[in-house]
């Protein structure tokens, strides 16, 4: 079917711009989808010319027009691409059939979705201290654990030795401090980011699971070589009663295959948009409960992006949590109106059409950059 494919842009702040599509039919049915990408937001706006040329050219069904669609832009910047598109087409479609996302993805396992705050985009100062208050706000909220990235001034292979065991004494100071002040409030999710060699994480997850923290996240590359490593690192995590998460970045089934099967993570954290999109995810979330591993979707953008993940949390086989950004941005909740209950730290799903996401496209934060007519 031709419908008008929009794109828009928010810019939250100084990291951050949120990317959001709009699929318009005819009839006036709309569908919504996000496609936000740090640090590559103009490289997605720019492929849009030729993914909505791609999808027009290509005469198959909807999931040959969406590879069609990834295949016109480069990498990742085409799988985000192709989920946004998808996402736009899963909302449009429930909205049509009155029924919510989460039945299209083959029905609900929950309607409660506990998810944590991820406090780390929106302390700005990256004082231990200002890490503490941002924890202590998000347990305030409701949340029941928080997460935070205390070590991205360790670079992988730049710093000198002295440097190096300097900045990640201060990683440990901001993980104390939140510790410190939460005491048995609330768990502790601690986010590494690949920035760690594998000699030094048994000594800092020791000293990490001393202070009390919950999960430790992406300790070291997780190139194909380090898979005995990062499974060397979850055995002795379990020692210590730590779960290991990682694989945020894998891109489809395929990449999250040597994971599982090599045992490495607790919880491995599946992203909508860098794996490919909803339907991916599901896929992945079967493979992992084959396995006996549960899922923690990847959620670090905006609040269409969140909605979706939560759709895609409710109808998973087997559920961890769901990440969420926590008051990075006052527009999180001034752009759109949910019609699903958050509180209590998670999302409680109501049965409504689509996503149950409404967005004020008219507000002045919300530019439309990009326009297109399209037969998807």
């Amino acid at each position: 079917m031709t419908s008008e494919l929009k794109a828009y842009a928010v810019n939250v702040s100084s990291k951050t711009t949120w990317i959001w599509f709009r699929l318009l039919d005819e009839d006036g049915t709309e569908g919504i989808g996000e496609a936000t990408l740090n640090n590559r937001t103009d490289q997605v706006f720019s492929s849009l010319t030729d993914v909505a040329l791609a999808i027009s050219k290509c005469p198959l069904g909807l999931n040959a027009k969406l590879d069609a669609a990834a295949s016109a832009a480069p990498g990742v910047v085409g799988r985000v691409v192709r989920s946004a598109l998808e996402q736009a087409g899963l909302d449009r479609e429930a909205r049509k059939r009155a029924r919510p996302v989460y039945e299209l993805l083959g029905g609900h396992f929950r309607t409660e979705v506990p998810c944590y705050a991820n406090i780390n985009r929106g302390t700005l100062s990256r004082q231990a201290a200002e890490f503490a208050d941002r924890a202590q706000l998000a347990i305030e909220d409701g949340y029941s654990a928080v997460k935070l990235a205390p070590f991205d001034d360790v670079t992988p292979d730049a710093n000198d030795d002295e440097t190096r065991r300097a900045l990640i004494e201060l990683g440990v100071e901001r993980i104390a401090a939140v510790c410190h002040r939460l005491g048995s409030r609330g768990g502790i999710n601690v986010d590494c980011h690949s920035r760690l060699h594998p000699q030094e994480v048994r000594e800092i997850l020791v000293r990490l699971a001393e202070l009390g923290i919950a999960w430790f996240e992406e300790p070291i590359s997780e190139t194909d070589e380090a898979l005995p490593d990062i499974a060397g690192i979850r055995r002795h995590a379990r020692e210590l009663g730590v779960t290991l998460a990682g694989a945020e970045n894998a891109a489809g089934l395929s990449e999250f295959v040597p994971f599982c099967s090599a045992r490495c993570y607790d919880v491995i954290m599946p992203d909508i948009l860098l794996a490919g999109g909803p339907s991916e995810v599901m896929r992945i979330g079967h493979l992992a409960a084959s396995y006996g591993q549960a899922v923690s979707l990847h959620n670090p953008c905006g609040p269409v992006m969140d909605m979706h993940s939560a759709h895609v949390a409710a109808a998973l086989p087997q559920l961890h949590s769901l990440e969420r950004q926590f008051r990075e941005s006052r527009l999180y909740d001034e752009l759109v109106e949910r019609r699903h209950n958050f509180s209590l730290g998670g999302y409680h799903m109501a049965d409504c059409p689509g996503l149950g996401l409404t967005v004020d496209w008219s507000h002045s934060e919300v530019r439309c950059v990009f326009e297109a007519a399209i037969d998807l």
